[in-house]
């Protein structure tokens, strides 16, 4: 199946400055063509998606790209015991400028994911589970948004209850390396890393209304050549989806995640994130959806010698949208969000007004 479309999005803050720095307002449009399969053959099956996409500015021209995207799968099944998965993704995009602060730069990132992964049944409702990985993303300018690559391996143990529900243990360890970033023993920047995650994983549906969707997982990074940059910390999310009728739904979740960071004030970022928003189907063809998310940022670890006070964000996103059917394959939307971010460091403090209108159609 094919698929073509476009949309206009105003941004009131393209390069989300705080208002001192005086905020840059552009319109861009965005026009795609695509493929789409979905093809099962015995018992395997077959998905891809694959767009092209152009994106123009109206203002800021030299932000111009187009963006090669896919996503493509290879279900497999041996026997009714034995299945897995092959996969690979690409997506491009331009870096968003509340993380690159360097708004005279075009910053695009390109990217890829391979992974194959396998589920063998085991006995009674016990599986057992594995997957390999390979990981690029690749920046135009890596100060502040490095380059790596990384491979890596998963494998645990999963239940399957009678009811549908599900646990899981997981073990994860990923060797990576930087790109274009040689070792840097005065700032301390490295050339390669290993991360091991510990996870538990689980589903609960509660009733024919009601579903939970958590995971909590210990995080163990290790610089390959300097200490200073090591951490460890928890990961977790927690989501709840409730149904009370047909045509309303409501989501909330909360999750904690932990990265890495590369100058001299941090060493790694812990992202606590909330999450809620209904979603109404208001008739046969129609649904509108909100949303309120907030973000809450702290950079901890600071590297020796640097005095400065410990930077902290919170972001909070207003979204409010509607999706018509107009035909079989004609779909159009329109989307509004409000984003304001708070800091201790006040140049990164922002706010922003976005407004998208949009169309595709699949023939």
């Amino acid at each position: 199946m094919g698929v073509v479309g476009t949309s206009e999005t105003w941004d009131s803050n393209i390069f989300r400055l705080n208002d001192s720095a005086g905020p840059k307002s552009d319109r861009l449009n965005a026009t795609h063509v695509g493929l789409r399969v979905d093809k099962p053959y015995a018992q395997q099956r077959f998905l891809l998606d694959i767009t092209e996409t152009a994106y123009h500015y109206r203002n800021f021209s030299n932000l111009n790209f187009n963006a090669l995207q896919y996503r493509g799968a290879w279900q497999w099944t041996v026997t009714p015991r034995v299945s897995g998965t092959l996969s690979a993704d690409r997506s491009e995009s331009l870096v968003n400028y509340a993380d690159f602060r360097s708004t005279t730069q075009r910053n695009l990132r390109i990217s890829e994911n391979q992974q194959a992964s396998i589920d063998a049944l085991l006995f009674g409702g016990w599986h057992l589970v594995g997957a390999a990985f390979h990981q690029q993303s690749r920046a135009e300018i890596t100060f502040q948004v490095p380059s790596y690559r990384a491979t890596g391996g998963e494998g645990g143990i999963k239940y399957l209850f009678l009811s549908g529900n599900s646990a899981a243990l997981n073990l994860r360890s990923t060797n990576g390396s930087y790109i274009n970033q040689p070792l840097d023993p005065v700032a301390l920047t490295d050339d390669s890393f290993r991360r091991s995650e510990t996870e538990l994983l689980g589903t609960w549906t509660a009733s024919g209304h009601s579903a939970f969707d958590g995971r909590l997982a210990w995080v163990d990074y290790r610089s390959n050549h300097f200490s200073e940059r090591d951490f460890s910390g928890s990961a977790a999310r927690l989501a709840y989806r409730w149904t009370p009728s047909a045509k309303l739904s409501f989501s909330f979740s909360a999750a904690q995640d932990v990265y890495p960071w590369q100058d001299s004030s941090a060493s790694y970022r812990v992202d606590k994130r909330l999450s809620a928003g209904p979603t109404w189907q208001a008739g046969p063809r129609t649904a509108i959806r909100m949303s309120l998310d907030q973000v809450s940022a702290s950079y901890r670890r600071p590297l020796p010698g640097f005095t400065g006070p410990e930077h902290r964000d919170t972001t909070r996103i207003a979204l409010l949208g509607w999706d018509w059917k107009a035909w079989r394959n004609l779909s159009v939307n329109a989307s509004v969000q409000r984003t304001r971010r708070s800091s201790t460091d006040a140049s990164f403090e922002f706010h922003d007004t976005v407004t998208t209108v949009g169309a595709s159609l699949m023939f």
